[in-house]
């Protein structure tokens, strides 16, 4: 079977675009009721909304998936939104956006001290708010023709194209474990849950007993291999899939 050549690659990542181009928010909020009103106004607007209501979660959630901005209330059971911020800041890079009934000036200074992108009063309308993401989220697809080139020490994917080098050679994968590699290769070096990956890499939700997500990523471990061992692409228990690049151990040394 001849190997997938980059145009198949590039015409399959278009045919698949709107699938992957769903942004991920985490929503943490304590008010059952606002929090779905926010997701499922979110989710009409094609965002993929995960919601949880304590601080605690919300960094399991913070360490296992990959999220592209988080909205987050004050005022939550355990610990504040502000502390939450404070423990997770150096790690998640994405945008945040204080979302509260914290309305003093005091308050609102504290939270964008903290390093978010900004801090919204409730009640909020939801057009504002979704106005506000799209400031500090633009969609995926104009961030794709900003940058389009994605690049890992000497992995090189353009996301345009579907063209794929390592080591300054061309490698040949299939459309599915294109979109693996680039799925992976963005969220750098933290897993991706497997739920996640069921949703974008096979347009449907988690189901345990299928294997289709490990066989593309033993393949695709395969092929990176072949060109440079130390690429590596790990099943991480409890949290998903992580592509890696370890250290070259070698008899250069001395």
């Amino acid at each position: 079977m001849p190997a997938t050549n980059y145009s198949n690659a590039a015409v399959g990542a278009a045919n698949e675009q709107h699938s992957m181009s769903r942004q991920h928010i985490l929503l943490v909020e304590d008010d059952q009721e606002l929090a779905k009103l926010v997701a499922d106004f979110l989710q009409s607007e094609d965002y993929t909304v995960v919601v949880c209501s304590n601080t605690l979660k919300a960094k399991k959630l913070l360490a296992t998936q990959g999220f592209d901005l988080m909205i987050c209330d004050v005022m939550l059971p355990g610990s504040s939104g502000f502390a939450l911020v404070q423990q997770i800041r150096s790690q998640f890079k994405g945008p945040i956006l204080f979302m509260t009934a914290q309305t003093t000036v005091t308050a609102q200074l504290h939270g964008l001290e903290l390093g978010a992108q900004d801090y919204l009063l409730k009640p909020i309308d939801p057009r504002v708010l979704l106005a506000k993401i799209r400031v500090f989220l633009p969609p995926r697809q104009q961030q794709l023709v900003a940058n389009p080139v994605l690049q890992q020490d000497n992995l090189r994917i353009d996301r345009l194209s579907g063209q794929v080098s390592l080591a300054g050679l061309p490698l040949n994968l299939t459309n599915a474990e294109l979109q693996l590699l680039i799925t992976l290769l963005e969220h750098f070096p933290l897993a991706v849950c497997r739920e996640r990956l069921f949703r974008e890499q096979l347009n449907r939700e988690y189901d345990g007993a299928d294997r289709t997500i490990d066989g593309r990523a033993s393949r695709l471990r395969t092929k990176l291999q072949a060109v440079d061992p130390r690429w590596n692409i790990r099943n991480v228990w409890g949290q998903g899939y992580s592509i890696s690049i370890s250290v070259s151990v070698t008899g250069d040394a001395g």
